[in-house]
C-alpha cells in the first residue's frame, strides 16, 4: 500500500471511530432526558437562535469566549434584539461589568448558553470550565442550558477526557480554568427519600447544539 492510499485508509478507520462515538453520545442523550441538534459552523447562529426559541424565547446570557466573535454571535444576538419585540433580550458576561451585576443577571436569566471544552460519549457529558470569560453561573442559574459542543472534542469515555485536559492544561498552566464542571444533561436528584426532583442543582432543561467541523 503505498502513502496516499494508507493516508486514505487510516482517514476512513478514523471517522468510522468518531461516528460511532458520535452515535454513543446521541443514544445517552435520550437516556438522560438531554435534547440536541447537529449543524455546521457557517449555521451555527441560526441553530442556537432556534433552540433558543424552541425553549421559549426569555432572557439569554452568553460568554465572552472566543467562539463568539468567531461566528460574530454578539452582533447577531444584537440584530435579533433590535427587531424581535422584546421576545428574547441578551446580556454577555463580561469580567469589565462586574461579578454582582453578571451573577445577578445570570440568575434572572431564561437560558445560558456555553461552549464546553469537550465531551464524554458514555454519558453524555460536556466538560466546562469556567473563567473570567465564562463564569459557572451561566450553566448552573438560569432554567435553560444550550451548549454548544464540536463532535470532534467528544471522547469515548472518562479516561480519554482526562488524558486530553492534562496534556491541555499541563502545555498552558497559566490558564488553568477557576473549576470545570461535568455536566451529564438536565440537574436531577434523588437524595431525599429516593424521591426525584428536577432542577435542584441546575438547569431543568438542556439541548446539545452538535457542530460538525
Amino acid at each position: 500500500m503505498d502513502e496516499a492510499k494508507r493516508k486514505q485508509f487510516i482517514a476512513r478507520l478514523s471517522r468510522a471511530y468518531q461516528d460511532q462515538i458520535l452515535t454513543m453520545f446521541k443514544e445517552q442523550c435520550q437516556r438522560v432526558g438531554t435534547k440536541f441538534v447537529e449543524t455546521t459552523p457557517d449555521k451555527l447562529g441560526e441553530t442556537i437562535l432556534a433552540a433558543i426559541e424552541d425553549w421559549g424565547n426569555g432572557k439569554i446570557v452568553f460568554p465572552s469566549t472566543p467562539e463568539v466573535d468567531e461566528y460574530k454571535l454578539k452582533e447577531l444576538f444584537e440584530q435579533d434584539a433590535a427587531n424581535n419585540g422584546g421576545t428574547r433580550t441578551y446580556f454577555q458576561w463580561d469580567p469589565a461589568k462586574g461579578r454582582e451585576e453578571c451573577i445577578s443577571n445570570t440568575a434572572n436569566a431564561d437560558i445560558g448558553i456555553t461552549f464546553p471544552y469537550c465531551g464524554i460519549a458514555e454519558t453524555a457529558t460536556v466538560v466546562q470550565a469556567s473563567g473570567e470569560e465564562s463564569g459557572r453561573a451561566i450553566s448552573l442559574l438560569p432554567t435553560t442550558h444550550i451548549a454548544v459542543l464540536y463532535t470532534d472534542t467528544i471522547n469515548p469515555r472518562m479516561t480519554q477526557t482526562m488524558e486530553h485536559l492534562a496534556e491541555r492544561y499541563h502545555n498552558d498552566p497559566a490558564n488553568f480554568p477557576t473549576n470545570i464542571c461535568l455536566i451529564s444533561g438536565p440537574s436531577r436528584t434523588a437524595d431525599i427519600e429516593l424521591v426525584t426532583v428536577d432542577g435542584a442543582h441546575g438547569p431543568i432543561q438542556v439541548t446539545y447544539v452538535l457542530v460538525n467541523r
